[in-house]
């Protein structure tokens, strides 16, 4: 009778019956095994030329059944069972599995000798498979490239807002970038404060996160050149005449989709919070271009980020438009400069319309904005003035076009004298020499000025192109050469248009201030032909200057009427219809039917008798 080991945590009967329930189980074993083994040898015989490794596998594979049925338990008895087992086919000499190291390097060689396989195979079913892998690894690296890009971004996030809100170290090193350098993160914190902590590791994810973009930019290249490839192959009609080319058409277009869904899923996305403040910056610089300054302003109780961003000059770079609200005051618009440099970059600015703006805020605003300004339109802004406009011409010398249409403030005159470095266009219609009955005394002195504008320009463009260019003007009717004038080449007009471009002011008023100036000079010249409309500027013509009050000259006609007989010819006015439906009145010259200035338009005054 077999010894047994005396147990101590039970009866010696209960220690009986496992034994026996074990030795019963032992002999199961063997004659399952014995079994199995008779079987390998008859195989082994029919396959004498088998190696030991096949050997091995053939019956080692019967053995780990019946392991797995004799342990079929859990817990000790479980381990008992499985224990008794391996010593059985010791003693019976039945190999157990020792065989992983020789199994595996067999694998290893067959995919080895598969691959070598594949890569002499150049059948378009070989090609496309390699294609298919290749897809497939570009694929997966790029979705983890996209993945690690998203998550720095958050961690950057994190940390740039524990860093601005002035944290301690404590916390700089809980939303550390580097979670192996913790320990490092917590010295620098300590050592210089959360300040130069926290520029290390922004420093240290501005290299991890070029790393991982430009692995990204890598992967995507690659992706986009199996796209390609993949278009380039489905465009290709010939590829695909056979039946089974049809097939491999349908398993390149499905991985065609599958490359395209790859490389847009990789786009970096991000929501609102996790942009930084560069990027919100960009988004509210179109903000403003699509919905207006109250608006973008209004975006500031979203959250401090959009707080922060609304007084970058970022923000404002591009323009700053109040043409919407008109009805701005000069308190609305201190309120929106305060005291930052918000609109330090700003250079488009239009405020047209807004009429209850004075100089005192108007001021403000271009100290603020400074020598930025390249773009300035104020149409029918009263608080302009002669001052504001000396105060733009030297401070702010970056500006290329004005516009103060309407400004009844504004003296064209004095605009004209002011030295401006870059000014190309500049509009003055409706200005104050412009509007209602103009003395022709002060017109006078508007043309002399622009006359000295123009021999300056000319002056210059003799040294450059070596032609006087507002001469040739004069001469040939507002144009520099004549398109009937053969004896000039294309290249001398591209000359002409390029220095006039460049190198002269555009005055939308200019030729309306030379085709007065010739008309006035015909009425005092005593040239009686056809320039008096009635009998009362006849006779001032002719020396009688008490037949009239009032002459005005009118400016589109030249025709020079007395303030009674211009009244009485306004009563002919004569209806129009606009194509939406409105209506409007002209008054037609009693001489020629040409139409008059409205009711306080531009008109020269002539005779004035009080």
């Amino acid at each position: 009778m077999t010894n047994k080991t005396p147990s101590t945590s039970g009866t010696e009967d209960e220690e009986e019956e496992k034994f026996a329930k074990v030795k019963n189980n032992e002999m199961d074993n063997d004659e399952a095994m014995m079994r199995a083994s008779s079987s390998s040898s008859s195989s082994s015989s029919s396959s004498s030329d088998e190696d030991d490794e096949g050997e091995t596998q053939s019956i080692s594979t019967p053995t780990r059944l019946q392991q797995r049925r004799v342990s079929g338990g859990g817990g000790e008895r479980g381990g008992r069972k499985r224990r008794a087992s391996m010593e059985t086919n010791e003693l019976s000499g039945v190999p157990t599995i020792n065989s992983k190291k020789k199994k595996t390097k067999k694998s290893n060689d067959e995919k080895t000798k598969q691959n070598e396989d594949e890569a002499n195979d150049d059948t378009p079913h070989a090609a496309h498979a390699k294609r298919v892998r290749r897809a497939k690894r570009l694929c997966f690296e790029l979705a983890a490239a996209s993945a690690t890009l998203k998550e720095l971004d958050a961690k950057y996030a994190t940390k740039s807002k524990d860093i601005v809100n002035g944290s301690g170290p404590s916390s700089s090193s809980s939303s550390s970038l580097n979670t192996n350098d913790n320990n490092n993160n917590d010295k620098n914190d300590d050592e210089g404060g959360g300040g130069a902590g926290g520029n290390e590791v922004i420093a240290r994810w501005f290299e991890k996160h070029k790393e991982a973009q430009t692995k990204w930019k890598k992967l995507t290249k690659e992706l986009v050149d199996v796209e390609s490839e993949l278009k380039k192959r489905a465009n290709e009609v010939d590829l695909y005449n056979s039946g089974n080319m049809q097939v491999l058409k349908a398993e390149e277009a499905a991985l065609l989709r599958y490359v395209q869904f790859a490389l847009c899923r990789a786009k970096p996305m991000s929501s609102i919070g996790e942009l930084r403040d560069s990027e919100v910056c960009k988004v509210l610089e179109k903000v403003v271009k699509t919905h207006g300054v109250r608006f973008v302003l209004s975006l500031s109780a979203v959250s401090k980020q959009f707080q922060r961003c609304v007084r970058s000059p970022l923000v404002w770079e591009s323009s700053f438009d109040l043409s919407t609200e008109t009805g701005i005051s000069d308190r609305n618009l201190l309120e929106i400069l305060k005291e930052d440099d918000a609109l330090s970059l700003c250079k488009n600015i239009r405020l047209d319309g807004c009429r209850f703006l004075t100089e005192r805020s108007l001021m403000k605003l271009f100290r603020r904005a400074g020598n930025s300004i390249e773009t300035l339109s104020m149409v029918n802004v009263a608080g302009v003035t002669d001052e504001l406009l000396a105060y733009l011409a030297d401070k702010c010398t970056n500006i290329h076009t004005l516009d103060v249409r309407g400004c009844k403030n504004v003296d064209a005159s004095a605009a004209l004298q002011l030295a401006w470095p870059k000014l190309r266009k500049l509009q003055l219609k409706g200005s104050r020499l412009f509007r209602g009955r103009v003395p022709w005394t002060d017109f006078y002195l508007l043309v002399m000025n622009l006359e000295g504008l123009h021999e300056s320009e000319d002056n210059k463009i003799e040294k450059i192109a070596g032609f006087r260019l507002h001469e040739k003007k004069e001469e040939n009717n507002g144009v520099v050469y004549r398109q009937d004038d053969e004896t000039v080449t294309e290249e001398q007009r591209k000359i002409a248009r390029d220095v006039e471009a460049e190198h002269t002011l555009s005055i939308d008023v200019e030729r309306l201030i030379l085709s007065t100036r010739d008309k006035i000079k015909k009425w005092r010249s005593n040239d009686v032909g056809g320039v008096a409309a009635c009998e009362h500027a006849a006779a001032v013509q002719h020396g009688n200057t008490l037949a009239a009050n009032v002459l005005t000259l009118m400016p589109r006609c030249g025709h020079v009427l007395c303030d009674r007989c211009e009244l009485e010819s306004r009563r002919h006015m004569v209806t129009h219809t606009r194509a939406n439906g409105t209506k409007f009145y002209t008054y037609p010259c009693p001489a020629c039917n040409l139409t008059m200035p409205s009711p306080g338009g531009f008109s020269i005054q002539l005779l004035l008798n009080d």
